[in-house]
């Protein structure tokens, strides 16, 4: 881990525990998360730090393309190394990174919804991880966007942290549409249910 990174992520876990009294149930499962596509569902603005916050590896993020237009932030965006994605369109060139990313045996944050409060998956993830061959650690968030509570300790943030989903029974299936849209909405669904546990 770069670290610049370190310094990043160790500032963003203090804030957490200061602000958010978070809590991480099953952190055993964060441990040697390399080559894997996280994937969580997607309540506030926070979430993509907050998440490399608590993960101890240095890890890539998609997010919107509109976040590069201003340069400056464009480029301290991709020194920590997020990728842009153009959203409502198929992405080719982002796939592609996404891509290389994986292939290179790094791990890669993705939110299956594509947008806040979606609550419906898009086929995205289920292409990138088939097509790569790449398994998926399902995490779910809670209360990372009522930073009242969590700050007058009447709720905690939690990031519940599911088992590993083996991808390939989806890769037997093929490369198809059909199948991409059916294992990200497998993914979305095992994130949901981890709200269970919490």
């Amino acid at each position: 881990m770069r670290i610049s990174y370190r310094i990043i992520v160790t500032t963003v876990r203090v804030f957490m525990k200061i602000f958010y009294n978070y809590e991480i149930i099953n952190a055993d499962k964060l441990d040697n998360i390399a080559n894997t596509i996280i994937a969580a569902n997607h309540i506030s603005a926070n979430d993509p730090p907050f998440l490399g916050g608590i993960i101890q590896q240095e890890i890539f993020y998609l997010a919107k393309s509109e976040l590069f237009r201003n340069k400056l932030f464009g480029s301290i965006l991709k020194y920590f190394n997020c990728i842009p994605i153009r959203r409502g369109v198929v992405d080719r060139s982002a796939l592609i990174k996404v891509k290389e990313v994986l292939l290179k045996g790094n791990s890669i944050l993705i939110f299956p919804e594509g947008t806040r409060n979606s609550n419906k998956p898009k086929p995205g993830i289920g292409k990138i991880a088939i097509e790569t061959a790449t398994d998926v650690l399902p995490i779910f968030i809670k209360n990372s966007d009522d930073f009242k509570k969590c700050f007058l300790k009447k709720e905690k943030m939690k990031f519940i942290i599911g088992d590993i989903i083996d991808v390939t029974p989806f890769i037997k299936k093929g490369e198809t549409k059909e199948n991409y849209r059916e294992f990200s909405a497998f993914v979305l669904k095992k994130i949901n249910e981890l709200e269970n546990d919490s």
